[in-house]
């Protein structure tokens, strides 16, 4: 079995035994937070040398008290079969149940420049109305672009930019000669 359908599984499982208890959907956006911003922590998890005992104390301490009960016995559940290395897909696979159960949709954004809080929120409100959901949007700057804009929705991309608009007019102009 593949680690994405192992992950995929436990993420499910946890959604399940957790429904009515949006607590621990916030739980898990923490556990999401921790992992992006210690990649110390990822790396402990991951790492064959760190003994089991040694993960779950360093759980515990992180944890107790900051998560419901049900979030810590899981994480704690998921060292002692061996599935810790796995947290990180198991947290972004839950988010994503809790998203889809909420009608809510992350969109990736890519622009060449900043964008302001309404033109933000503009476009949250465009999106959402065209989706019909909930949009979350993800704003980077990518100088790469020259310009526009580029939505990533699920596995479907829309690229607005400068720099995809000029590959377009080469290939045209290439065909022509």
């Amino acid at each position: 079995m593949t680690s994405s359908v192992v992950a995929q599984r436990y993420a499910q499982a946890l959604y399940d035994e957790a429904e009515g208890m949006p607590s621990v959907a916030a739980d898990v956006k923490l556990l999401s937070d921790t992992l992006d911003g210690f990649a110390e922590l990822d790396r402990c998890l991951k790492s064959p040398v760190v003994p089991r005992r040694k993960k779950s104390a360093v759980l515990q301490g992180l944890f107790a008290g900051r998560v419901q009960e049900l979030t810590l016995h899981f994480l704690l559940m998921l060292v002692e079969r061996g599935r810790e290395a796995l947290l990180r897909t198991i947290v972004a696979r839950f988010l994503a149940l809790t998203d889809k159960a909420q009608g809510t949709i992350e969109v990736h954004v890519r622009v060449y420049s900043e964008l302001s809080e309404s033109e933000q929120d503009r476009l949250q409100s465009m999106l959402g109305n065209r989706l019909d959901k909930t949009v979350r949007l993800d704003v980077a700057t990518d100088p790469a672009l020259m310009g526009g804009i580029v939505l990533e929705i699920g596995d479907t991309v829309y690229d607005g930019s400068v720099r995809h608009q000029l590959s377009l007019l080469r290939s045209r102009l290439h065909a022509q000669s």
